[in-house]
């Protein structure tokens, strides 16, 4: 008795067998490279920080008031877009928020290139067509182009940035607010 069994294996067992087993073996297989996403380099800026510098512009630093974002304050949307010496000025009599003469992207703490231009919102080629619009501040009407960021933007045509945009109004007039990060 003691090499007799009482049972042997049939094909059905075996086929259940090596049925989840090559299932099993199929799920680890898709799902091994999915485990490495979070570490490879993205070629493109990640839409995420273009949609938060783009909320942050018309949201925070440009706007009127927290209750009304998109609704952007004239000085200093005239202060972020002709940021210099004199500008530090415009900037504190209209209250607006600390660092806004600063580089966009050390504003955001970002290492990537920032492109920040204001248009017609029906503007098929936003970036050489930045609108131009007369601010009146407190002392003198400007007429202040919103385009801020760097003059070189040939990567941009590579198609490697991330663009978010958000509706703007300045002294009820409608725009648009597009931000490019590369």
């Amino acid at each position: 008795m003691w090499g007799e069994c009482t049972r042997a294996q049939t094909p059905i067992d075996f086929a259940v067998g090596a049925g989840v087993f090559l299932l099993t073996l199929a799920f680890v297989i898709a799902f091994i490279p999915t485990v490495f996403d979070p570490f490879t380099a993205a070629e493109t800026a990640s839409p995420v920080v273009s949609n938060r510098v783009a909320a942050g512009v018309a949201g925070d630093l440009l706007a009127s008031s927290p209750a009304e974002p998109g609704v952007l304050s004239p000085a200093c949307t005239a202060a972020f877009f002709e940021a210099g010496e004199g500008n530090a000025t415009l900037a504190d009599a209209a209250d607006c928020p600390d660092g806004i003469e600063n580089d966009t992207a050390a504003q955001f703490d970002l290492d990537e290139e920032v492109l920040v231009v204001i248009h017609a919102l029906n503007e098929s080629e936003p970036i050489g067509n930045a609108s131009t619009v007369p601010i009146e501040t407190r002392h003198v009407t400007r007429n202040v182009t919103l385009r801020r960021g760097p003059d070189d933007t040939d990567e941009l045509s590579d198609g490697d940035a991330s663009v978010s945009q958000r509706a703007v109004s300045i002294d009820d007039d409608q725009y648009r607010l597009t931000v490019w990060v590369w």
